[in-house]
């Protein structure tokens, strides 16, 4: 990745004891590299080069030194397409580390800058982080340094990945805010290179602040996506426009929504991917999958550019939502410049109000703007506005041991750009039950020992940091918190206080965190 798309290359020839690998640099360059649609078995890795090229693929391995690589089919890179390819790699393994380059006219280029990693989901229940971001209004600022380094999987982004604003049916806008606004910073490349994305657009990197694009800027917008984003199957890939997707993440169906390409006639999707919508809805729910639901605009918003705006669409949804008893959901989005989590207590847009079911938010931006506030009400907290010089992001962790309880971790951050500090802002726990074939409950790690009747429990500190200790109930309610200093200690956590019932104990040890089950008798 050359910020000169005119270098010419070195000649030099190395061949890799395992593979021979012929890696010869070549004067057709890598200008950028990224990589998103993870499962357990495959990935997608987009690339775009210098010059066009007729026999381009992409190689994974799972050493730097791609001594014994997985490749992708091979794949004509055009100029009418901005010389973009879209590579899948099928045949990966589970869990696991791989790092991807590519290959141009049997010349591999392994370097540093022009390949990247991404690790596969585990098959079935497991444990991970992802980020979470929105609103990039200034490209290559030091938020991304942050969340490079941080524990995430992935990199899910809720919308305005950029803000070109690219308001044309000409797709050579849409494809050039892409590069120059995204892929072509060294900070956010950088990011875009460690870890996978999952990214649905909002106005700014569609068609424009507040714009649905039915003026036919949204053929434009979709072809420029679909060329460049490396995305999971679209629910409608031929449709003129609606990026909506879905996948699964362990035991989490992640379902994100176009809540901006479609809006026509008071709705804020068409009913093609309403429809569409509720049937990954109800088929999550059959399969006992947590689902995460991604809005770009707040889903209690009171705006009329938010969800406030299509108050029949969301009525809709809300009884839906009852009387389909989708109990397992919480609602990730960006759009509003402010980070905020609801506990799930004013989520019910139901007709009567009444749905027994929780739904928490959270809302996670701006990864760098000023402020702005698009309504809702949040139980936990909300830092509006934000200051000047400051990136916010958010990081979500699932802890799933495959019993019956998947718990979900919320936690925003802030960094002042002009001291080069970081500070969390929010942090909010909640549990969810499944139905598993074999097992009711969720085995506690290693670090918990009930005594005394199950009152109390004995945590062991054996790892080389602080221990942040809290007790809770499955919505979130926090009965208990204590934060632990001393290394190499034995605790003794004692809630004979607590009314009788089931609670989790969780424990963040550095950038790790655990959540354990305990029935109080």
């Amino acid at each position: 990745m050359k910020s000169n798309k005119y270098v010419v290359l070195s000649i030099a020839i190395v061949m890799s004891i395992g593979g021979l690998i012929n890696t010869v640099s070549a004067n057709n360059d890598v200008l950028y590299i990224w990589s998103g649609a993870v499962s357990s078995h495959s990935a997608r890795v987009n690339v775009v080069l210098e010059l066009p090229s007729s026999r381009v693929r992409v190689a994974m391995d799972k050493t730097s030194e791609f001594k014994e690589p997985i490749y992708s089919d091979y794949c004509g890179v055009d100029a009418d397409k901005g010389n973009v390819g879209s590579f899948w790699v099928k045949g990966l393994a589970p869990g696991t580390l791989y790092y991807y380059a590519v290959e141009i006219d049997g010349v591999m280029d392994l370097s540093a800058d022009d390949r990247g990693t991404l690790k596969t989901f585990e098959e079935g229940a497991f444990s991970y982080s992802f980020l979470l971001g929105a609103c990039n209004f200034f490209p290559n600022n030091p938020v991304y340094d942050k969340m490079r380094v941080m524990p995430a999987l992935f990199y899910l982004n809720t919308g305005d990945l950029h803000y070109a604003n690219p308001n044309t049916k000409d797709v050579k806008p849409h494809r050039d805010a892409y590069e120059d606004r995204v892929l072509s910073k060294e900070r956010e490349s950088k990011l875009l290179r460690k870890m996978p994305i999952a990214y649905i657009w909002d106005d700014h990197d569609y068609c424009g602040d507040n714009n649905d694009g039915n003026d036919g800027c949204g053929v434009a917008a979709k072809q420029a996506y679909t060329e460049y984003v490396p995305h999971y199957p679209l629910g409608d890939p031929d449709g003129k426009t609606g990026i909506y997707q879905a996948f699964t993440a362990g035991r989490v169906r992640f379902i994100m929504s176009d809540v901006r390409s479609q809006r026509s006639e008071g709705h804020i999707m068409s009913r093609e991917q309403m429809q569409w919508f509720k049937n990954e809805m109800i088929t999550a729910r059959d399969r006992g999958e947590v689902i995460a639901w991604v809005t770009s605009v707040s889903y209690s918003g009171t705006k009329k550019d938010n969800w406030g705006g299509f108050e029949k669409d969301r009525e809709e949804i809300g009884n839906f939502l009852k009387e389909q008893k989708i109990e397992n959901l919480f609602i990730l989005s960006g759009d509003a410049h402010m980070t905020a989590i609801d506990n799930g207590t004013n989520t019910d847009f139901s007709t009567g109000k009444d749905n027994p079911y929780r739904y928490p938010v959270f809302q996670s931006a701006a990864l760098n703007n000023v402020g702005s506030d698009k309504g809702g009400i949040y139980s936990e907290g909300g830092t509006f506005p934000n200051p000047p010089f400051t990136g916010q992001f958010g990081l979500v962790t699932v802890t799933d041991y495959g019993g019956s309880e998947i718990c979900i971790n919320f936690k925003s951050y802030r960094l002042q750009y002009l001291f080069d500090s970081m500070k969390e802002l929010l942090n909010f726990d909640f549990c969810r039950t499944v139905q598993v074939e074999h097992s009711s409950k969720t085995p506690a790690p290693l670090w918990l020992i009930a005594k005394s009747g199950g009152r109390h429990y004995e945590i062991r500190n054996s790892n080389e940091s602080d221990l942040d200790i809290k007790v809770f109930d499955r919505n979130g309610q926090v009965y208990y918190q204590r934060y632990i200093k001393e290394l190499d200690t034995v605790f003794v956590l004692d809630l004979s206080g607590l009314a009788a019932g089931e609670y989790f104990i969780r424990v963040e040890m550095g950038t790790k965190l655990d959540v354990a089950r305990i029935d109080i008798p």
